[in-house]
């Protein structure tokens, strides 16, 4: 019995709240297990992972370096990170706001990588890596502007897989996106419940009524790649916080039974 066919099992018996869309698959195996993983859904910051990676495409053409000070703008967008608070730094390596983009999820920092790559490059890469519903539209907490952030378990996947697999980026710079996700700071999903000595690189997404984790878990190295995305929640926690309820948990137990069903 496989990867696949241990983890069908344990999806059948999982009890998930809202609607779900799942992707994931052993890296060496590659037998996809999917439920409702070409649903698309609001992206959240999820969609980070892609904008990192353009990012790191465009410096790997000598377009960007990663120690250039990006300007930032006086007026800052709400929701997650620290920037929106800082208003004396006008200035920072995009080297750093990656880092901020996806270790704490800073959405001032998401929107200037997003002005330093453009929207163009970013539909460009989603389409490289094989997305079919990946759209990057509009900045973050950008409510006003015209567009839509959405994706779906399966374009999650495949981003992360072509990360693991070399394929979306050089030697040196896949390392260095691996050592970004690694050091994500929102650990109450995918690697919550992963026994010690597990690395799980990934990336969460939030919003009212909405939990998304995406990532790669494995023993030193990737072994599966995994996207839980999590809608229509119901319960008062998911409705008036972003942190924590059911769906927290659901995704963590799918976590652990994800690399279970590995060995």
């Amino acid at each position: 019995m496989g990867f696949a066919e241990r983890m069908r099992a344990e999806l059948e018996r999982a009890e998930l709240p809202g609607r779900v869309g799942f992707a994931a698959w052993d890296l060496a195996e590659r037998e996809p297990v999917l439920l409702d993983a070409e649903r698309v859904v609001h992206s959240a910051s999820t969609i980070k992972v892609l904008i990192m990676i353009t990012a790191l495409r465009a410096v790997q053409a000598g377009q960007l370096g990663l120690d250039d000070p990006r300007d930032l703008p006086a007026e800052r967008v709400g929701g997650a990170g620290v920037l929106r608070l800082l208003s004396s730094v006008d200035r920072m390596s995009l080297r750093d706001l990656i880092a901020l983009m996806i270790v704490i999820s800073d959405n001032e920092a998401t929107n200037a990588v997003i002005d330093a790559v453009g929207f163009d490059a970013i539909r460009d890469c989603a389409a490289d890596l094989g997305c079919t519903a990946t759209r990057v539209e509009r900045h973050l907490m950008r409510h006003h502007e015209p567009g839509r952030n959405e994706t779906t378990a399966l374009d999650q996947a495949r981003v992360l897989d072509r990360l693991a697999s070399g394929e979306a980026l050089p030697p040196e710079l896949t390392e260095h996106a691996l050592g970004v996700l690694a050091e994500q700071q929102v650990r109450d999903r995918l690697p919550a419940l992963l026994p010690a000595g597990v690395s799980c690189w990934n990336k969460t997404g939030e919003l009212l009524g909405l939990r998304h984790d995406v990532g790669l878990i494995g023993t030193g190295r990737p072994q599966l790649v995994i996207a839980v995305l999590v809608d229509e929640l119901t319960d008062d926690r998911s409705l008036n916080d972003y942190r924590g309820g059911p769906a927290c948990d659901a995704i963590a137990a799918l976590g652990r039974s994800a690399y279970d069903a590995l060995v």
